[in-house]
């Protein structure tokens, strides 16, 4: 028990001296609760990452300016023990944040992360994260059964009307194939009217999954 701590301080601090100038471009980091998804309701720090590699019509992050920040300064921000990787793709960073990721674990940290599922993720990263909540976008490249795969992994579908949003028509016959734990369905919203909230919980109840809320956004909150 000693030895495994002296070993987990050591990579804490070999970690420290060859991160401590490593960058990543960052949109923002603030505290807030988690408004979807299976950690919803749970509060958390949110590291939101910058750039990504599609362009969804709506999206509420792909106009934000971005700036440089450290790996060691990004985790002298966060508060509490629950950290939400986000973005943009945080993916797109992948050597950084795998970097971040290892940083945070030995810190004891709770991690999160949220991707559209387009690159996967270094299995040994994957490994050290708590939930990693993927949602795919309709006409996107991404892994599906590579993130099935993993037992941390939830995906998530967004039902609505933008191009990117998947329809009913579309996930009944795909839905039936997953692990109905792990997968949840919400509806597209980027206001309190919540664009199809109705449809997706019809939906949820007819495959027997989960449905997810977007409490932030009902509540007018981050």
């Amino acid at each position: 028990m000693l030895m495994a701590r002296k070993e987990c301080i050591e990579n804490s601090i070999y970690l420290l001296s060859n991160n401590i100038d490593i960058q990543m471009h960052l949109i923002e980091i603030f505290q807030s609760i988690q408004g979807e998804g299976p950690a919803m309701g749970r509060p958390a720090t949110f590291v939101r990452l910058a750039g990504c590699n599609l362009c969804c019509l709506g999206c509420d992050t792909d106009r934000k300016s971005s700036f440089k920040i450290s790996l060691t300064e990004i985790e002298k921000r966060i508060k509490g023990k629950r950290v939400v990787i986000t973005g943009g793709e945080p993916t797109m960073q992948m050597d950084e944040l795998s970097q971040l990721i290892e940083m945070l674990h030995n810190r004891g940290k709770e991690i999160h992360i949220e991707s559209n599922g387009t690159n996967p993720i270094h299995r040994r990263t994957l490994d050290l994260i708590h939930y990693a909540v993927i949602s795919p976008k309709r006409g996107s490249n991404f892994h599906l059964d590579y993130w099935c795969a993993r037992e941390n992994v939830h995906i998530k579908f967004v039902l609505g009307k933008a191009p990117w949003c998947w329809t009913t028509d579309l996930l009944q016959p795909i839905l039936p194939t997953l692990d109905k734990e792990r997968v949840w369905i919400m509806a597209y919203g980027t206001d309190r009217d919540m664009q199809g909230a109705r449809e997706a919980w019809d939906l949820a109840m007819q495959m027997g999954i989960n449905y997810s809320d977007r409490l932030h956004i009902r509540l007018c909150r981050r």
